[in-house]
């Protein structure tokens, strides 16, 4: 068990021991998936073997290829199709030590089974979080693997946390502790990162940070959180960042502004403004302003290279019928890229961006449907497609639906034109602690500026089978259906 603090486990398997007021309660899940896919093999050929001038060419077969520097020109190809078993098995418990406010909660999750192609196949063990809480009115201790969820993102680290609500409505946290890389639940200095980076950090980093906030009865509410990361050398920042939320009820409109800033760089890296307010009766219009620019922490030399941000305005229309269960959504936004100050003067590569959408979802007594389309063209690629699914409750946990799709790519750097159409089917049924959930669909893909890969067609199949256990403390098992 790696990097996992030991006494937040040892209190949960003592939370379960008999004892009067004690209890756990949890749930255990084995998911499985399979597919195939054909991974991309880079090919080129010597610039004097292909016809024709300029930057992209086609050979004799009709293949796209991309010719620079006068010496070769390159594409990607398919290769042999691969059988891909994916497997994860997770447990989520929380346990009562029969002191009150006291409790431990944990998140474990294992990969054993999966093929060593899926990425972190080969961990087939880590906590996502493992910790002893002690909660009372006034404040509340946490200490362990504890996992976040904040301004600054979904993240993780080794250590302990205190918050202080006793002066309400306003409250403030204070947490530290050893450093994990995000998404990772490993340290930086472990061997995940320094396989995707030679010069990944060679000793573990160390995290403080606080978040105040408050509310002010039903007018409004927001949170500041100051965050920073050192080597535990202290030789190096890692990251150094400040975030802040606020959000306004002015009637029936709702005013929200967010806010990600990179003390290190002195760099907005995200700013958003999101205004929900009514038209009309059942009609409601979403308007929303953002920037964004590319956050890199400082131990890697990515931030180096003046990633290019962009500024995007987005504007959503939902309308609903309740009484028909029917919901309609439609809009579009519109992105411009900041100049990037790189590459040839007569680049035809685009520096801004849109997008259209829309979808609708019906609900009549046990059927539903739902379906959408999307079209939107940038930087990089276009795509436009949609997709819809129709289906049956046989009660609120217990479904089946039939689905399809068609998508069609532009302009991809790697795979260029490509059109994928698949039809498949899922469901799901709960019989009294036991839920599974399983689908299966093929797609047909046509890769049309590579027709030697020629179509091929691609399976792919899923199942999740879960078990909650247990109660809390006091609780009464209903005897319909084993709800709690």
């Amino acid at each position: 068990m790696k990097h996992l603090i030991g006494p937040a486990v040892l209190m949960l398997l003592a939370s379960v021991l008999p004892a009067n007021g004690q209890g756990v309660r949890g749930e255990v899940r084995v998911s499985s998936g399979f597919l195939e896919a054909r991974p991309l093999v880079r090919d080129s050929l010597p610039d004097a073997d292909v016809p024709g001038t300029g930057l992209r060419r086609r050979l004799a077969d009709g293949t796209v290829v991309t010719c620079a520097q006068a010496d070769f020109c390159r594409w990607f190809r398919a290769d042999d199709v691969d059988q891909i078993i994916v497997t994860t098995q997770e447990l989520l418990a929380t346990g009562w030590t029969g002191v009150q406010g006291l409790s431990t909660r944990i998140h474990l999750r294992g990969r054993y089974g999966s093929d060593e192609f899926w990425p972190q196949s080969t961990e087939e063990f880590e906590a996502v979080s493992a910790y002893a809480e002690y909660d009372r009115s006034d404040y509340r201790i946490r200490a362990g693997r504890l996992f976040r969820t904040d301004g600054l993102g979904y993240y993780n680290f080794d250590g302990a946390s205190f918050l202080w609500r006793g002066s309400s409505p306003l409250w403030a946290e204070v947490y530290g502790g050893w450093s994990l890389a995000r998404g990772l639940n490993f340290p930086r200095s472990g061997d995940l990162v320094s396989r995707a980076d030679p010069l990944a950090p060679d000793v573990r980093g160390l995290i403080f940070g606080v978040e105040a906030g408050g509310r002010l009865g039903r007018i409004g509410s927001g949170r500041v959180t100051y965050q920073r990361e050192i080597r535990t050398d202290r030789l190096a920042l890692i990251t150094d960042r400040l975030a802040f939320d606020a959000r306004a009820f002015l009637n029936r409109t709702v005013v929200e502004l967010s806010g990600e800033y990179d003390w290190a760089y002195n760099q907005l890296n995200e700013l958003r403004l999101r205004v929900n307010t009514p038209v009309v009766s059942r009609l409601e219009v979403v308007a929303e302003a953002r920037h964004h620019s590319p956050f890199f922490e400082l131990w890697t030399i990515w931030g180096a290279f003046s990633p290019v941000g962009f500024n995007e305005g987005r504007l959503t229309l939902a309308w609903s019928e309740p009484d028909l269960g029917l919901g309609v959504q439609g809009g579009g936004a519109y992105r411009d890229y900041d100049e990037a100050n790189a590459g040839p003067a007569n680049s035809t590569i685009r520096d801004d961006g849109w997008r259209a959408f829309a979808n609708a979802n019906w609900r009549g007594g046990p059927w539903f449907a739902a379906g959408g389309y999307q079209a939107e063209a940038g930087f990089g690629a276009a795509r436009f497609g949609g997709d819809l699914r129709v289906g049956r409750y046989f009660s609120e946990e217990s479904y089946v639906a039939l689905r399809g799709s068609r998508t069609q790519t532009f302009g991809e750097f790697r795979l260029n034109e490509q059109v994928v159409s698949g039809v498949g089917i899922d469901g799901a049924v709960r019989i009294g602690e036991f839920s599974l959930n399983a689908g299966a669909a093929v797609y047909q893909i046509d890769a049309r500026e590579r027709p030697v890969d020629g179509e091929w067609t691609q399976a792919r199949v899923y199942s999740s089978l879960s078990y909650r256990f247990g109660t809390e403390p006091g609780a009464v098992l209903s005897t319909a259906g084993g709800d709690r």
